[in-house]
């Protein structure tokens, strides 16, 4: 009895085994080819439009994430970085607030 499958060609990678699109159902293609009109191909950024307040809160909760246990001044420089980063101007005091109160959580 004959069979009629094929095995994969050897890949030239280092361990010689089958190359990504001799896979089934693969999803890699080797032809680069980009997508159609209307097709999104790069991750989208501010699908939702947000207010200042609320990306304020979201950079106090990854403040609080990253740095809640270090001093208000490390905190506070921390936040500074963070809000001219994002285009967000911020007086001293509303910084120097915002750093006690991720420190006092």
């Amino acid at each position: 009895m004959a069979h009629d499958t094929r095995a994969p060609e050897p890949g030239t990678g280092p361990d010689g085994g089958a190359s990504a699109a001799d896979s089934v159902g693969g999803a890699v293609h080797h032809d680069r080819k980009a997508g159609g009109p209307g097709e999104q191909s790069k991750p989208r950024m501010d699908t939702h439009p947000t207010d200042d307040e609320a990306r304020i809160q979201g950079v106090v909760v990854q403040t609080r994430a990253d740095v809640g246990d270090k001093s208000p001044e490390r905190i506070a420089d921390v936040l500074r970085q963070r809000f001219n980063e994002i285009g967000l101007e911020l007086g001293d005091d509303r910084i120097r607030a915002l750093a006690a109160e991720v420190a006092g959580a």
